[in-house]
């Protein structure tokens, strides 16, 4: 959404009205993530665009990357050629500073060399206007906020500065980092959190304190570094850098991709200025220097990956758009040779835990992480080496204060696109081997590693050994706590929905692919937006165990009268909904050349039952619902047919007639039900939900057969608002829930009833006498005082609900988690 929005948090307010004041951006660096990064704003924003380099060479590649995105958009008709004269009218390519003084943010993503950055800050500090500017983000993977932003000769500018972090490919990254340090006002911070939120529709990870690299980057360069010392051959490049492809790709093949510059600057920033307390600082400094000599040849020759002349790195690269990797480095010769596949005798546990997968119809799981944690073979022994001490380093930062399990969790997952976050896999060793038991294999691996000097200070557990000496691992506070998982996981398909507060001992909400807005004591509304834009909001497994999590908690929030109404929405442009993840459709991997691996019955009919169950609690409670959306596709428009209201925002774009077999710039529907056509049905109910909503036979067979814009559906009756402007449609929605939140829950419970039960007089009549019963409705005193006194002031009006019995409906038992032991240990989620 191109204008942020507080959803009642008026904390937010000043933050949500400066991001929607800002007119012009300025980018410094237009490399590999500068580009990025300026693709991001064009798209997302209606924002000018400053991007700045001192090479003209970098200029000419970022013009003519972008005009060619635009061209290809515009062919594949997902924009028109004026739109795309209009985003190329929107840059200006410079390599003058005086261009800065126009902009509210200036965002510097150049280099990690300290003495550069230095440059560049100087020349910041000397072209912008200090009354326009919001703030100075750094995109820098491996410094402090406060090391940058003493660089800074004024306070002003220092107030104004965050580290503020993508990952690549920017533009298609779903994380960014906002990182806050000892100068940064409360105001700015905020302020960079909205942008990176709301207007970049990124999953932002706020974080208060000061951390070299963030939460994702340190784990990234060290899944690197830390095999980087014991590699000597192609086989090892494949082999020990292949143990990272149990959870995600080999980390040598994305730096090619990447650019090397990055982590070869970082590994010599980390290498002096990692604290004495890091566990990973060992990593960055060995007899004097900061990374390999065979990862300095390259650095030297300029073998840096796909972007260097040589289209060489650690890989050599076919050429192309989509260029792959058709040779591997030896870092024995120099030479590069073919790629070579890992021993199946020695490393026989990496293919087995892929076929247990493939049975099961899982991809990287769990369960086939803590298989080969604990083989005898060398990938076992691989895992523990190379694994371990980064898990261990997760558990530093979360016991440091750095971060939240959540967060560790939704930074590898998000931005390392980890299939199992690294928190998920130490709850999965901790349920298969017990405390003790992962311990007592941590120590296995530091007996195996004897004659490796680094391995002992890595695989510190105890606080004996090394940066950590004198401060055992988070792993004994939780065994002390009677702890045994960091994360909470969702009732219907154990995927993590809350994360373990250690100063309470209870579990909170953490939901990566949702948002849960507290309510206002004003207004009394909860927000939950769902918020995976890049992958269209899709329906997948995790949502509905956090959209079962965060509405439990809701009922909880209702029935302490704190909350009266829920608004749901969806994150990015056009607020775009779809359906159930086609993805889970396929058991395991989906592959073209082997076909479709089809579901049980089962297996399918739970899909829909859970879904369907948790949308009918959602349907059927005393909390009034209303969605804003826009474009919906499938279970995203059954979604909302369970809600009470339906707000609908008008979406235009370039619509395929099959009759003149063109594309027409035209309102597109909001509402698609498409299955029909792939030889699937409507699994959340949509047929019949339309029904009950009163629409006729003839207006569904449209509905599923054609589509419905968003006219169209308020016209039939299944819209209840329609607007061109998403913010003003969320206004709009937001203020009806505020006005919903007044109902009383005894009248509002009664009211469902009736309406899902049709006519019937007799009941009707005895349950209008209940209500002026205070025993059985206690708010009838308040609701007729307002009524009747409605110039006067009436007392405000107690919604609480503990020991009422609402007419026709009971809170549901639990909290949303799958075991209750989680919840009776640490109270209320």
């Amino acid at each position: 959404m191109k204008r942020a929005f507080a959803f009642g948090d008026k904390s937010l307010d000043p933050a949500v009205r400066r991001v929607n004041q800002v007119r012009r951006a300025a980018v410094i660096g237009a490399g590999t993530m500068g580009q990025g990064i300026a693709i991001d704003l064009l798209r997302k924003t209606d924002w000018h665009v400053t991007l700045l380099d001192v090479r003209d060479e970098a200029l000419n590649g970022a013009r003519s990357r972008l005009a060619g995105l635009w061209a290809a958009d515009a062919a594949a008709g997902r924009i028109r050629p004026e739109d795309a004269r209009a985003l190329e009218a929107r840059v200006t390519c410079t390599r003058d500073y005086a261009g800065l003084r126009e902009c509210d943010i200036v965002w510097e993503a150049a280099t990690e060399r300290a003495e550069v950055k230095s440059a560049i800050f100087k020349a910041i500090e000397k072209a912008i206007d200090p009354a326009r500017l919001a703030a100075v983000f750094s995109n820098t993977s491996s410094h402090t906020t406060e090391e940058l932003a003493l660089l800074f000769s004024t306070e002003a500018l220092r107030e104004k500065f965050l580290t503020v972090h993508g990952y690549y490919p920017f533009e298609a990254n779903r994380l960014l980092d906002v990182m806050r340090g000892p100068f940064a006002s409360a105001d700015t911070f905020a302020f960079g959190v909205v942008v990176a939120d709301q207007v970049l529709e990124k999953t932002a990870i706020a974080l208060e304190r000061d951390h070299h690299g963030y939460i994702t980057d340190p784990v990234f360069q060290a899944m690197g570094a830390v095999v980087s010392w014991d590699v000597r051959s192609a086989s090892d490049l494949v082999s020990l850098g292949g143990v990272w492809t149990l959870f995600t790709a080999n980390p040598f093949l994305v730096l090619d991709q990447t650019g090397h510059m990055p982590y070869t600057e970082s590994s010599r920033h980390l290498g002096d200025a990692l604290p004495a307390t890091d566990r990973l600082r060992g990593l960055y400094k060995r007899d004097g220097v900061h990374y390999p000599a065979w990862i300095a040849a390259l650095e030297k020759d300029g073998r840096i990956g796909i972007a260097s002349p040589q289209r060489r790195g650690f890989y050599a690269w076919s050429e192309g758009d989509r260029p792959r990797a058709t040779a591997i480095l030896d870092p024995g010769t120099g030479q590069y040779v073919p790629i070579p596949e890992p021993s199946r005798r020695d490393f026989w546990s990496y293919f087995e835990a892929a076929e247990r997968d493939r049975r099961a119809g899982t991809i990287k799981s769990a369960e086939s992480l803590v298989f080969v944690a604990g083989a005898d073979d060398a990938g076992g022994r691989a895992f523990r080496k190379y694994v371990f001490p980064i898990l261990l380093y997760a558990l530093d930062m979360v016991q440091d204060g750095y971060a939240t399990p959540g967060q560790v969790n939704a930074c590898t997952r998000a931005g390392l696109r980890f299939k199992v976050g690294m928190i998920e896999a130490v709850d999965a060793l901790i349920a298969h081997y017990t405390i003790d038991g992962l311990l007592e294999l941590v120590r296995r691996a530091r007996d195996e590693n004897a004659d490796d000097p680094h391995a002992a200070a890595l695989l510190d557990t105890d606080g004996v050994a090394g940066p950590r000496a004198g401060k055992p691992c988070l792993l004994h506070a939780l065994r002390k706590r009677n702890r045994d998982a960091l994360l909470g996981y969702g009732q219907f398909y154990r995927t993590p929905v809350a994360e373990l507060d250690l100063a309470t001992g209870a579990y909170v909400g953490s939901y990566p692919e949702l948002k849960f807005v507290e309510p206002s004591s004003r207004d009394r509304v909860v927000s939950i937006v769902f918020n995976n834009p890049l992958r269209g909001n899709v329906f997948n497994k995790a949502v509905i165990d956090q959209l079962g999590h965060a509405f439990h908690r809701a009922l909880d929030l209702h029935r302490a009268g704190r909350c009266g109404a829920v608004l749901f929405t969806a994150a990015g442009a056009g607020m775009r909904m779809l359906g159930a993840d086609a993805r889970e459709f396929n058991r395991g991997w989906f592959e073209a050349d082997k076909g479709y691996a089809p579901l049980t019955e089962d297996q399918a009919a739970a899909s829909s039952r859970n879904a369907v169950g948790l949308f009918r609690i959602i349907q059927t409670s005393p909390l009034p619902t209303i969605g804003v959306f826009g474009e919906k596709w499938g279970g995203g428009a059954e979604f909302t047919y369970y809600l009470d209201l339906r707000y609908d925002v008008r979406q235009v774009g370039m619509v395929f007639d099959p009759l003149d077999r063109a594309s027409h710039w035209t309102q597109k529907n909001t509402y698609n039900q498409p299955e029909i056509d792939y030889a699937i049905l409507a699994g959340f109910g949509g047929p019949g939900e339309l029904r009950r909503l009163g629409m006729g036979d003839s207006a569904v067979f449209e509905l599923f057969d054609q589509g419905m814009t968003a006219d169209r559906a308020h016209q039939v009756g299944l819209s209840n608002g329609v607007f061109d402007d998403e913010h003003e449609a969320l206004r709009r929605g937001y203020e009806r829930a505020r006005q919903m939140a007044k109902d009383p829950p005894y009248s509002r419970a009664l009211f469902k009833k009736e309406l899902a039960r049709g006519i019937d007089d007799q009941a009707l009549a005895r349950e209008t006498g209940e209500t002026f019963n205070p025993r059985k409705n206690p708010y009838i005193r308040s609701g007729l005082v307002r009524l009747l006194d409605r110039a006067g002031r009436p007392p405000p009006m107690d919604y609480a609900v503990n020991g009422i019995e609402l007419p026709g409906w009971q809170y549901p038992a639990g909290h949303g988690l799958a075991d209750p032991e989680t919840e009776t240990k640490g109270g209320t989620p």
